[in-house]
C-alpha cells in the first residue's frame, strides 16, 4: 500500500514538473510575443507629411484668428502664397498684436510671415 502510495505521489510531481517546464517563473515579464510565433502583419514605413496647399494654410490661418476669443473685437486677415503669409488688419492693442502673430507662425510652416497689422493704442 505504501508503496502504490509513494508512486502515485511520485508520478503527480513528475508530472507538474513537466508541465511547468515550458512556462516563465511566476513573477517574470511574458514575452511581448510568443517565442514561436512572429508578428503578423509589417507597420507600413513612416511617410512624410504632404506640405499643405496654400489655401489650406491661409484657411487654417483665418479659422485660427476667427476662433480666439482675445481677438473677436480685432479684424485681421491672412493672405498666404506659396513663400509668405500677409496678415493685415487692426487690433486693440499689443497682446492681440502677438497672439495673431503666434497663432499664424504655428500654421505657417517655412512660410515667412509679413507684418501689416495696425496697433490702434487706447489712451
Amino acid at each position: 500500500m505504501k508503496s502504490a502510495l509513494l508512486a502515485s505521489a511520485l508520478l503527480l510531481t513528475s508530472l507538474s514538473f513537466a508541465q511547468q517546464q515550458g512556462q516563465p517563473p511566476p513573477n517574470s515579464t511574458p514575452p511581448t510575443f510568443p517565442r514561436e510565433e512572429k508578428p503578423q502583419t509589417q507597420m507600413p514605413p513612416d511617410q512624410e507629411a504632404q506640405p499643405l496647399s496654400t489655401t489650406q494654410v491661409q484657411e487654417q490661418i483665418q479659422q485660427g484668428l476667427n476662433s480666439e476669443p482675445s481677438l473677436s473685437n480685432a479684424k485681421v486677415s491672412a493672405k498666404t502664397s506659396e513663400d509668405s503669409v500677409v496678415l493685415v488688419g487692426t487690433v486693440e492693442n499689443e497682446k492681440q498684436h502677438d497672439l495673431a502673430l503666434r497663432i499664424a507662425q504655428s500654421y505657417a510652416g517655412d512660410r515667412k510671415i509679413i507684418d501689416k497689422i495696425k496697433v490702434q493704442q487706447q489712451t
